[in-house]
């Protein structure tokens, strides 16, 4: 009897959470008072215990001294973040963003369709470690950075810390280096962008013609031309999506079409502001994932895109109208 209910307490709390940024009341957040939260692991939901949405119900400590930032980031620049845990439930899919209005909205920095966590890398800290860029407009200051997970349990978490955003241009902007992502065993290198889902079919080509927000665009490796019904600026900000699509459209038929870096550029050019709201699925807001079969593809996954190693097919949460396409 107690070796069982040793088993059922280990796989209640078989989750990971973010280690690195340090999220509020974290054991590991310089800012706690006290001993911090044991369950950060726990997915939402989980075990009778109700968890608030937002960030676990911790938006209250933005104001206060326990919320302080925890890291200092240049706008633009790639970063890490890393996670860790006692069960990474062999892989699920992940999402990062920001939100500059104290936690009313939470919008996509990067999308990790499949393997998050790194299913064969154990539970983190090392191992667990991912990059993603920082928007490179969105407004400086103390932001919120979140992270989200969704299993193939249809078990969602979240977590959020505190960090401050600078101007690129700024000199003071040196982002600290986590002491943990340093002694990683994977190696810093700038997450791959690759295809979010396209309105326009695959064409083996180095130019091509989209449909994009009532918008018809005439694509080549260099730009976009597009012609719309709305105003000018609605166009150049239809122009640039376009011109990510058809890039990610080229690295999906021939790898060495087009580099990272210009995929990376292409990302960047879209605005932080047109940038979609992160996923909440699993929660019993009506939108689930797809169970056990599937890791989850985000019908909305924003413009840098990070696909798994394709052990699991990829799935669209369901139903369409709940999940927010």
């Amino acid at each position: 009897m107690l070796s069982l209910l040793l088993l059922i307490a280990t796989a209640v709390q078989a989750h990971m959470h973010l280690n690195y940024p340090p999220t509020f009341n974290a054991s590991n957040n310089p800012h706690t008072t006290g001993t911090g939260d044991p369950y950060l692991n726990y997915p939402y939901g989980c075990c009778g215990r109700t968890i608030p949405m937002p960030c676990r119900g911790y938006l209250d400590l933005i104001e206060l001294p326990e919320g302080a930032p925890v890291a200092t980031w240049a706008a633009g620049s790639v970063q890490n973040f890393n996670l860790t845990g006692i069960g990474n439930h062999y892989g699920g899919s992940c999402q990062v963003g920001f939100s500059v209005d104290k936690g009313t909205t939470f919008q996509v920095a990067t999308s990790y369709e499949g393997n998050c966590p790194h299913r064969n890398n154990g539970d983190g800290p090392d191992g667990q470690n991912f990059n993603f860029t920082v928007p490179a407009d969105i407004p400086t200051g103390n932001v919120i950075f979140a992270w989200t997970w969704i299993n193939r349990e249809q078990e969602f978490n979240m977590n959020c810390a505190s960090v401050t955003v600078t101007d690129a241009g700024d000199p003071e902007q040196q982002p600290p280096a986590s002491s943990i992502a340093a002694n990683s065993t994977i190696a810093a290198t700038p997450s791959t962008a690759a295809a979010a889902s396209s309105t326009a079919p695959a064409q083996p080509s180095s130019s091509s013609t989209y449909m994009l927000q009532g918008c018809s665009c005439a694509c080549a490796a260099d730009g976009c031309t597009c012609k719309c019904a709305g105003p000018n600026a609605a166009r150049s900000l239809v122009q640039r999506k376009a011109h990510l699509q058809h890039l990610q459209r080229l690295r999906q038929i021939d790898n060495g079409a087009v580099s990272a870096s210009q995929l990376k550029r292409a990302a960047a050019a879209v605005s932080y502001a047109s940038r979609p709201q992160m996923l909440f699925a699993d929660i019993d807001n009506g939108c689930e994932s797809v169970k056990t079969t599937a890791e989850l593809k985000y019908p909305n996954p924003g413009p840098d895109v990070v696909q798994g190693d394709g052990v699991y097919p990829l799935a669209l949460p369901t139903p369409a109208g709940k999940c927010g396409y």
